[in-house]
């Protein structure tokens, strides 16, 4: 198998979990911008985030999947339209790409210090963890993907015959930006420090659950359904971390040798695209882990699926956006029953 048929296979096999996951995380968002789920500042965090990771899912898609896949019968258009579409898509979608993942990032440990202050510091929870500090802590997350990610724009260059060239990652002619920027800023940024993070905070919420296993029986429903929500958060950040630990890796690894290791063996490369597989399943299976751990995620979706089946049925109500009278929208838009 040549590198070319490698590449058209792994495309292959991205479509269909992108797909999946574009499908889930649309009936997430559809689930926590209900007004049940918009009450908690989890449900404000998972709602942001099931956005951004349509929006990453998009972004990966002509990136890792398109630029690969046979869509040219002829094979020198093929190869035309691969460099092409390859030299724009590095180019200008490369960074949003990063942007998005970085919200993404971010996010998992915004929802990690939420659990941790809910879990260990109960008291102060409903002074912190409230909707107006959470959206606040968003859009403060939102500029500084954008900012850090800004210098991403000149990675790369189109250069003569729309063929993608290095630009600002060339290590020959900036060595400095290489190592301070793409590998330091990025190994503290991107992994080490949310990482550390969330490492901390998880610790302290699992030894917090586990003491409090001792008097589980005594706990309220209520108290009982956050613990319940503890653990699916937990699980999410568990998995996101196992699932970027790889791409870590790989990133001081370069760090360490000084330069692009999928330059040097095809090895290297499998390897680099297997990091990347690992990023979209996570992405794109966060729905089946709110689907299988939440019970009012469930109870909320399948209303959801009933009410747009029978949209005249008044418990739909409960699950439909609420214009500013206060109406349901699409209820607001309904005939009576009465009238013919």
């Amino acid at each position: 198998m040549n590198r070319y048929e490698f590449y058209e296979l792994k495309s292959w096999m991205y479509l269909p979990v992108i797909f999946i996951g574009l499908l889930g995380n649309f009936a997430s968002f559809l689930v926590y911008r209900t007004a049940p789920m918009r009450k908690s500042t989890v449900g404000t965090l998972l709602l942001i985030l099931s956005l951004i990771d349509i929006l990453l899912l998009l972004l990966i898609t002509p990136i890792f999947v398109l630029v690969f896949l046979p869509l040219w019968e002829d094979q020198w258009q093929k190869y035309s339209y691969h460099m092409s579409f390859f030299a724009y898509s590095t180019r200008y979608v490369y960074p949003l790409c990063m942007m998005t993942k970085s919200c993404s990032l971010y996010l998992m440990v915004l929802i990690t210090i939420e659990r941790w202050i809910a879990v260990c510091r109960p008291l102060q929870a409903k002074v912190l963890c409230t909707n107006r500090n959470t959206m606040k802590a968003g859009i403060f997350i939102i500029i500084f993907s954008i900012v850090f990610n800004f210098p991403r724009f000149f990675d790369y260059k189109i250069g003569d015959g729309y063929l993608s060239e290095m630009w600002m990652l060339d290590t020959e002619k900036h060595w400095w930006y290489f190592m301070f920027y793409f590998i330091i800023l990025s190994v503290l940024f991107d992994y080490f420090l949310p990482f550390l993070i969330m490492t901390i905070a998880n610790y302290h919420v699992i030894r917090a659950l586990q003491e409090s296993d001792e008097v589980i029986t005594g706990l309220a429903v209520q108290k009982r359904k956050d613990q319940k929500t503890t653990v699916m958060l937990l699980v999410v950040t568990i998995f996101f971390a196992f699932c970027h630990l790889f791409s870590m890796f790989l990133k001081v690894a370069e760090s360490i040798f000084g330069g692009f290791l999928t330059q040097t063996s095809f090895y290297w490369e499998v390897f680099a695209e297997f990091t990347i597989f690992l990023i979209i399943f996570h992405t794109s299976s966060t729905f089946f882990i709110y689907y299988g751990f939440s019970e009012k995620f469930r109870t909320i979706f399948h209303d959801i699926i009933r009410c747009r089946q029978r949209l005249d049925d008044v418990k739909c109500s409960t699950y439909l956006p609420v214009n500013s009278s206060g109406v349901p929208s699409e209820a607001k838009s309904r005939k009576s029953p009465a009238v013919v």
